[in-house]
């Protein structure tokens, strides 16, 4: 096995991704449903992956409580910026954070894990120049979802492409407007529905 230093990455395999996708999707849920509590600012930053199973764990949640309301909109301001802020973040004249706005980020997070590529970056194609959402949203139009994946996941005869998609499709219901957004809840049994 290859020495992982930070200029060389370990490729994770798709279930390793499944795995820490569930796992997200899971803290969400006990955020959402059993404390009430938006994470408002879910970005990978703000996710741990700890042990040997690389168990994801989110920090840095709920920290929009302890700041004045115009830390709070320039935070929001910001993460929309990063590529994880849901576009109805972007018209509020005070943004703040919400279940609908933390599933958005979800799939965008979801979206980074597929195709390895970050919600920050401009991607040229064809079309222009898009982000991730946009690019990934063209791909599936056009009939190319597939063509999106990370091909350290696509190239692996282990891994099942129908789960591939099935995730990917997930994560597309994830960034839709945010009243067709489905809530953390649905999003994870839906998830779990996925075989690996």
């Amino acid at each position: 096995m290859a020495e992982c230093t930070p200029r060389r990455h370990c490729p994770l395999s798709f279930s390793q991704r499944m795995k820490i996708t569930v796992d997200i999707a899971r803290c969400l849920c006990h955020l959402h449903h059993e404390r009430g509590l938006p994470h408002g600012n879910l970005k990978p930053a703000n996710i741990l992956l700890t042990g040997p199973d690389l168990t994801a764990k989110l920090t840095d949640y709920c920290l929009h409580r302890l700041m004045t309301p115009s830390g709070s909109a320039e935070q929001m301001l910001n993460m929309g910026a990063l590529g994880y802020g849901a576009p109805e973040l972007t018209t509020a004249s005070k943004p703040s954070p919400s279940f609908k706005a933390d599933v958005y980020a979800f799939g965008v997070i979801v979206m980074e894990l597929l195709t390895r590529r970050s919600a920050g970056d401009i991607i040229s194609g064809q079309s222009g120049a898009v982000d991730l959402t946009d690019w990934v949203r063209m791909h599936v139009r056009e009939g190319r979802g597939t063509e999106c994946f990370d091909r350290d996941i696509t190239g692996s005869e282990e891994e099942a492409p129908k789960a591939m998609e099935e995730l990917l499709a997930v994560s597309l219901r994830c960034i839709l407007p945010a009243n067709e957004r489905p809530n953390i809840r649905t999003v994870f049994e839906d998830l779990s529905s996925i075989e690996v």
